[in-house]
């Protein structure tokens, strides 16, 4: 996904990491729970304020704008516009998704036991229409693979629902081979891509997924409620929105005996939108952009690997794949004991880190820096 832009000397890491306020005050390796946000995220909010106050509100509320983020997201992130539905959150297209489809009694829905909450009870809600919920257990080595979940996937299989990173021990999927895994197979697949979306350079039409969604108030430094669906226009056509509004039909006029749903992503937004939340995900999304996602992806990629390096040189045992085509962010650490009081006292020396599974996570991005990197490693040895 590479731009002829982000082939252009590295950033200045160190100035742009100043620009993140958070990072004067602790040690944040935690984006996997949510981001610390730029200052540019706080001059988009000013400035939407300040369109309330001069002109009433009149760009700050309009839907003009919202296009405008729509095709901000589209050429940051990699899609059609026609194919992103701007919702509020990853639960929330999960649900789109889930109660959409066209399923019939007997049908299954695979996923894993590693898949978030929000990637988990929206299909087990299915059970009382008779969907069947299959769950796929990971391999001994912590991996989820096709392999894992071949015997599990029959006739009645309609969905594979799979998170793009997985969000306790950082495992990134193989999203083009389970795509090509599904197609013989008649298969849908849906991605949660929370973990992976602003990190791994990648066009969201180009991984082979028929649904990919995202919340915004991660690697994407929106706010919380402005996050994304892309849907293929297969999709698109096959899922019926389980909410209607005015922005669900193709036309405005509520006179029509039988109205038309909107042939594209617009079918599955509702009422009025999150329109401060948009307008920063706007801005958010050209900042993500103007930086490069290969660069991002790059510096990921070395300050994650200094951290398994160090950990490992430690003896401490990282859960997390080593190559780099198997991970993205997340560092996963079993410290051979449950690691909650450990991930405290980091807290109150002012690391955050999260404890997830009974480990210790530790999610890495490109406002941190080598030395916090070498902080959380003299912590855990003085531990």
């Amino acid at each position: 996904m590479t731009t002829p832009a982000e082939t252009a000397a590295a950033p200045d890491w160190s100035a742009i990491r100043r620009e993140f306020p958070t990072t004067e005050n602790c040690v944040y390796l935690n984006i996997a729970n949510k981001a610390i946000l730029p200052r540019a995220v706080e001059a988009s909010m000013l400035d939407w304020m300040a369109d309330i106050y001069d002109h009433a509100g009149e760009d700050a509320f309009s839907m003009r704008g919202i296009e405008a983020t729509r095709d901000a997201v589209a050429e940051t992130f990699g899609a059609p516009r026609d194919c992103l539905a701007l919702i509020k959150n990853t639960s929330e297209g999960i649900n789109i998704v889930a109660q959409g489809f066209p399923w019939v009694a007997g049908d299954n829905v695979v996923i894993s036991e590693f898949e978030h909450e929000n990637n988990t009870f929206p299909w087990r809600h299915l059970g009382r229409r008779g969907v069947e919920v299959r769950l796929a257990q990971p391999g001994p080595d912590g991996r989820i693979t096709i392999d894992q979940y071949r015997d599990l996937i029959d006739e009645r299989t309609r969905i594979l629902a799979v998170g793009w990173v997985v969000y306790g021990n950082g495992y990134r999927a193989d999203l083009p081979g389970l795509s090509g895994f599904c197609r013989e197979r008649g298969v849908k697949l849906v991605v949660d891509g929370i973990q992976a979306v602003g990190i791994i350079d990648a066009r969201l039409d180009g991984l082979g997924a028929d649904v990919l969604i995202a919340g915004g108030h991660k690697a994407q430094f929106s706010l919380a409620g402005a996050g994304i669906m892309y849907a293929t226009p297969e999709m698109i056509e096959m899922l019926t929105p389980p909410y209607a509004a005015k922005f669900s039909f193709a036309s405005l006029d509520r006179t029509l005996p039988d109205p038309e749903l909107a042939a594209d992503a617009h079918r599955f937004e509702y009422g009025n939108p999150n329109f401060l939340g948009r307008w920063v995900q706007k801005r958010s999304a050209e900042y993500v952009r103007k930086i490069g996602l290969a660069h991002i992806e790059a510096r990921v990629r070395e300050l994650t690997t200094r951290l398994i390096d160090a950990a490992e040189a430690c003896q401490i045992r990282v859960r997390t794949p080593a190559p780099w085509a198997e991970r993205a962010g997340i560092v996963s650490l079993d410290l051979g004991t449950d690691a909650g009081d450990t991930v405290a006292r980091l807290k109150d020396q002012g690391i955050i880190v999260s404890y997830k599974d009974g480990h210790l996570r530790a999610s890495v991005h490109f406002y941190n820096d080598e030395d916090d990197i070498d902080r959380l490693i003299a912590a855990l040895q003085g531990a």
